[in-house]
Formats: C-alpha cells, structure tokens, sequence
C-alpha cells in the first residue's frame, strides 16, 4: 500500500503543465523523444533542478542521458548533488568558450540575506558578461556581482573529452553567449533534433546568425525568452503543428 502510494505522488509530482502544453519546449521533447534514448547535452546547467525544463524529463525517461555543464564550482557542487547517478549523467565543471580561462561573473548568494525579496532564479545568474548580471532586477544586483576565473573549453574539446558521438538534445542558457556556443557546434557531425537557447541576451547581429547557421537544416521557433530549432527531418506535418503553436523566427 504505502508503494502504491508512493508511485502515485511521484506521478502527480512529475505531473508538470508544461510537459502537456504544446506551447512550451518541453512537451515536444517529450512527444518526440520520450521513450525513447537520447542523449542531452546542457550547456549552463546551474544546479539542474531549479527552474530547470528538462529536470521533469530526465525523472520521467531513466533512458535519457545527460553531459551537464556548469563552471561555478559551489553551483556545480549542487548539481553533482542533484544528478548523482554516474552511470546515466556526466557531468563538466569548466565554461565552453575558445578554450582559454576567463573571468566569469555570478551574483554573491549574501545577496538573499541583503535583499530577501529576491526572485529565486538570481542565483542562476552567471556569464562572461558583467553586464548582463547587472542589468537584471533593475540594477540591484551590481553591488553583489563577483568575479573567479573558470576552465575554458571548447566544444569541441568538451564532446570529445565525453565521448558524445551523437545529440539528440543540445540545450544553452549562458546569459548572453549563447551565439558564441551554438557557432561552434559541428551540424554535419551533431545535428541534433532539437536546440533550445536563450535569445533574450543576444543582439540583433547574433540572432541574425544564429538564424542563417541553422536556417539550413532548421526551423526556429519562440517561446518566451528562448529560440526553439527543430529538425527538418521531423517532417512538414509536424512542424506545422509547431507553427500553430509557436511563432516562427524569420
């Protein structure tokens, strides 16, 4: 009895509306690859779990393989909490970028004692870009913005490193370099059936090319602060499903 009803409040837990809502990523992750295996590659990963849209999915698809990536080493500390299973997670404590240390800026967690009205995900704050942090929240955050120096990589470097052979997933959320990332990705090695990045930092320049590097292979849709590439290869029917519900980027 107590099984039953722990299988039950599991159910219910995972149960996320936007898992069943066709107007967000996650649901096509889910009707496409659920089931099935696939191996996910995030780049920004924070500690996985807060805010995090693909955290539901790897619960609900054991066959589901993940490389996370984060370069602060406290947050990367909660994400080896989060994802302890080794055998279906690696995961990366270094910053995708040319391969060289860099200065990276978070926001110091003292910044909740000071400011305790704070919106959960200011702690999910990190790039390369102080500014990025700063203009957030309207500034309230530039007192508590600190620096360290993180392990570059390439990506490149980063999959080989891992033994990734093949994405069906690759998922960016870097606060603004996401462009330099995606720019890097091998599409006639890695042609992944989704890509997920955040759009709300880039400018018009980097959005422009990011459009022209996947307008090949890719169609681009928005949803909310992010850019949605599907592959063609999934097919005009579905794809037109998509662009019922997603406004395509032109």
């Amino acid at each position: 009895m107590i099984k039953a009803f722990l299988k039950k409040l599991r159910r219910r837990l995972l149960r996320k509306p936007y898992l069943r809502d066709p107007r967000f990523p996650a649901y096509w992750f889910a009707r496409v690859l659920g089931g099935h295996p696939a191996q996910i590659v995030q780049i920004g990963s924070n500690d996985g779990k807060t805010g995090d849209p693909l955290y539901p999915l790897f619960q609900r698809y054991p066959a589901w393989r993940g490389l996370l990536v984060e370069p602060l080493p406290a947050t990367f500390a909660r994400l080896q909490e989060n994802y302890p299973d080794r055998e279906r997670f690696q995961l990366a404590n270094v910053a995708i970028n040319d391969g060289t240390a860099l200065p990276f800026y978070y926001v110091d967690p003292r910044a909740k004692t000071d400011l305790p009205d704070l919106p959960y995900w200011y702690e999910q704050l990190g790039s390369f870009y102080r500014g990025h942090i700063e203009k957030e929240l309207d500034g309230v955050l530039t007192p508590y913005v600190r620096t360290t120096t993180v392990e570059g990589i390439t990506l490149a470097d980063l999959l080989a490193r891992h033994n990734i052979a093949g994405i069906d997933l690759l998922h960016i959320d870097t606060e603004g370099y996401d462009w330099k990332i995606l720019g890097q990705l091998d599409l006639s090695r890695y042609a992944p059936t989704f890509i997920l990045y955040e759009a709300q930092h880039l400018a018009a320049e980097e959005l422009a090319a990011a459009a022209a590097f996947l307008a090949p292979q890719y169609r681009v849709f928005q949803t909310s602060i992010d850019h949605l590439a599907v592959h063609r290869k999934l097919g005009e029917k579905l794809l037109g499903e998509m662009a019922a519900r997603m406004p395509a980027v032109e």
